[in-house]
């Protein structure tokens, strides 16, 4: 029996697509245009992050402290120097209590720092501290003197049973020396907060720092192995220079020594730039503390022997 056809039904006929591409690849096409958009999108997004509004790693903070302060090379290339730092004492009432002007030699080799301090005692006699291979050895009005008491006298020891006369002249290079000894090895930056321990109820560098320019934060610590104490720097973001330095330590009895340190007028001298005044505060907001850097010269040449003691100044010498 054969099958009737309905005359009014026709077999359906493959349609082509206008334009000979079919709708599938179209929609391919389309998104591989929208995935190269976005990941240009992404990069571009990515680089202004990174380059604009990403906080620098605690490494990069160091290394753009050290580009405003001069650079690396050019701290090198200072092999030997002086400076003299005159430090101001006040009482809680403003009363000015010293003053003591202290010029600082220095020598640079492999690592190591030569010093030698040259200060005034309250009656004018002329004093030298320093250390050669023999050990440590002092002057006082051009006499053999003994290191520990001169330097003691000179207020430049400190109460640690370990402290030797060029402790305080150390700590002083050590810091002068900032940022270019964040570099070295065993030290450990990182970004840290902008809460402090301040000491004081002011701002002194409301001024510098407001609700525009909030500083960054630099902690650095240190490998054990190197040391125990602790810093905290505050630094301007667009001229990357320090204006304050938090330092703690502890003292041989388990004391816990805060130190509030506000750094100012920074100026160039030889190609590298550094604050020429340090400020310390009562907490009503009067100085307690002021040094003030002058007669910074990076480019005199020192002698030779410059650092050993004074021929026949043997007494008193490994002490």
């Amino acid at each position: 029996m054969k099958e009737k056809i309905n005359p009014s039904v026709q077999p359906k006929k493959q349609q082509k697509h206008k334009g000979g591409d079919h709708p599938t690849s179209i929609s391919r096409g389309r998104l591989l245009q929208l995935s190269i958009a976005a990941l240009l999108l992404s990069m571009a997004g990515y680089y202004v992050w990174d380059n604009f509004l990403r906080q620098p790693t605690g490494f990069e903070l160091v290394s753009n402290m050290v580009e405003a302060a001069g650079g690396m090379e050019a701290w090198n290339n200072v092999k030997e120097g002086q400076f003299t730092r005159t430090q101001y004492l006040y009482a809680q009432n403003g009363d000015q209590l010293s003053e003591i002007a202290q010029t600082f030699y220095f020598r640079k080799n492999n690592g190591q720092v030569q010093l030698k301090v040259k200060s005034q005692t309250t009656n004018g006699e002329v004093v030298q501290i320093s250390k050669d291979g023999e050990g440590y050895w002092a002057t006082k009005a051009a006499l053999p003197a003994d290191p520990r008491l001169t330097s003691g006298d000179l207020g430049m020891m400190c109460d640690s049973k370990y402290c030797n006369p060029d402790c305080a002249a150390s700590m002083a290079f050590y810091r002068f020396s900032m940022p270019f000894k964040l570099t070295d090895a065993g030290v450990r930056p990182d970004n840290g907060s902008i809460q402090d321990f301040a000491m004081i109820n002011f701002d002194p560098l409301k001024e510098i720092f407001n609700m525009e320019t909030q500083p960054r934060v630099l902690d650095v610590s240190y490998k054990p192995t190197v040391g125990k104490d602790k810093w905290k720097f505050f630094v301007h973001p667009e001229s990357n220079l320090i204006y304050k330095i938090e330092y703690s330590n502890k003292s041989d009895w388990g004391e816990y020594r805060p130190e509030e340190l506000f750094w100012t007028d920074h100026r160039m001298v030889d190609g590298l730039t550094f604050s020429h005044q340090w400020h310390r505060y009562w907490s009503n907001g009067k100085i307690m503390e002021k040094y003030i850097f002058s007669d910074v010269d990076f480019k005199t040449p020192l002698g030779e022997d410059f650092f050993d003691r004074p021929e026949g100044h043997e007494l008193l010498s490994a002490r």
